[in-house]
């Protein structure tokens, strides 16, 4: 019996070792798809799809085509940056341009094995269009330029991230990406608005906007009572600022050092050895860092309150809307579109500043009233707008178009 060809894939890369938002909800949108049915492949590699199975976000699928970039599914260990930079100042301006040559190179070479990987699975497959997550957009838009294979760019990045010129950051970098990809699928309005402003009319396809952002809500409810818990989850690094949760627990505990809350650090990232020595130094009781894990709902579940503190924007963040569906009290910082998930209906806004951010936290633990109403209007609203069914109409459309 003849192959049955699909003529569509989604291709989500990343070989850090690490994951996001974003891969996240390409992995939840690939099971949505093959549950109905749909008729898509999913390009990805070895080591970002056991990092995704292992957290239960991914299931196995005879669709998924994998390219082997090896790796076990075990989180790489972050470099410590302070470190890091101490050793960097150690070397010479030589030494640091050879490096960035030499990264480039290894790089170039898995990019030239990916690339016989990939052009093999489009003619193989005949696939038509490409909806291009990450380095799936930034390792393939040669190819699909040369094989005349649509691509659909999903630009996911806040603050304006990965937009190098340097030639040494060419796999790294969505600058080039932008340029030839037919269609820019901005995840939200304001990032549409950031990065035409500063590509100016170098954007070569068509721009735009993702309707919503969702998530799987199977685990994410609400248990009650709630406990005195409060959850940062996020990437440990600036554009979160996760120092100024922990500097809020300082401030709380100073405030009420009679009262038992225990604090969760839910993530990774390159400031976990600073925060773990700023609790150490301060003292600071029932802190606990989970490190990436896999089952945060365990958590949200019981936790009263849940705090996004990002520097640029808190839309479309899955683990705020994982937040808002286990009915915890949000504080948020009210930057970029962040209105279009959480308004003063669902939460308390603050300043990135640490004792406004412990001002509210307070509020809400100590106002189960006002914690429970908004808790319960946030729920109301990501389950009914924010949801996967929204999304895959929208997105198979687009696709198809």
């Amino acid at each position: 019996m003849p192959e049955k060809h699909q003529n569509k894939a989604l291709c989500v890369l990343n070989f850090s070792g690490r994951f996001g938002g974003a891969e996240k909800r390409y992995a939840t949108l690939f099971n949505h798809l093959m549950v109905q049915g749909a008729d898509y492949y999913l390009i990805m590699n070895t080591r970002l799809y056991r990092l995704l199975v292992n957290s239960f976000l991914l299931r196995a699928s005879e669709r998924i085509i994998l390219f082997n970039d090896g790796g076990d599914g075990i989180p790489r260990a972050h470099v410590n940056s302070r470190k890091q930079a101490q050793e960097v100042s150690r070397k010479s301006t030589a030494r640091l341009f050879l490096g960035r040559w030499k990264y480039f190179l290894r790089t170039m070479l898995l990019w030239l094995r990916f690339s016989l990987f990939f052009i093999r699975q489009i003619q193989k497959k005949q696939i038509k269009t490409i909806y291009g997550v990450w380095q799936g957009g930034i390792w393939t838009w040669m190819w699909c330029r040369l094989l005349k294979v649509k691509l659909i760019f999903s630009v996911n990045s806040s603050g304006m991230l990965n937009m190098e010129t340097n030639v040494t950051k060419f796999f790294d970098s969505q600058y080039w990406v932008l340029q030839h990809a037919d269609v820019a699928d901005f995840l939200s309005p304001s990032l549409k608005e950031n990065y035409t402003r500063e590509m100016g009319g170098k954007i070569g396809g068509h721009c735009v906007v993702t309707p919503n952002s969702f998530i799987d809500y199977t685990h994410y409810y609400a248990v009650f009572p709630k406990k005195p818990w409060v959850v940062f989850l996020g990437r440990l690094e600036p554009i979160k600022n996760p120092m100024i949760f922990l500097e809020a627990v300082r401030i709380i505990q100073q405030t009420m050092p009679a009262v038992e809350i225990t604090y969760f650090v839910m993530g990774t990232g390159n400031m976990l050895n600073s925060m773990q020595r700023f609790v150490s130094r301060n003292q600071l009781r029932n802190v606990r860092f989970t490190g990436l894990h896999s089952k945060p709902w365990q958590i949200l579940r019981e936790s009263s309150v849940f705090v996004s503190l990002q520097r640029d924007e808190n839309y479309p963040s899955q683990s705020l809307i994982e937040a808002m569906a286990c009915e915890n009290g949000i504080v948020v910082t009210d930057v970029g579109d962040t209105r279009m998930l959480v308004t003063e209906s669902e939460g308390l806004f603050t300043n990135a500043e640490p004792m406004d951010v412990a001002d509210n936290i307070i509020k809400l633990l100590i106002n189960p009233d006002l914690r429970e109403k908004t808790g319960e209007k946030a729920r109301e609203k990501v389950i009914h707008y924010h949801t996967i069914d929204r999304f895959a109409r929208w997105f198979d459309d687009m696709m198809n178009d």
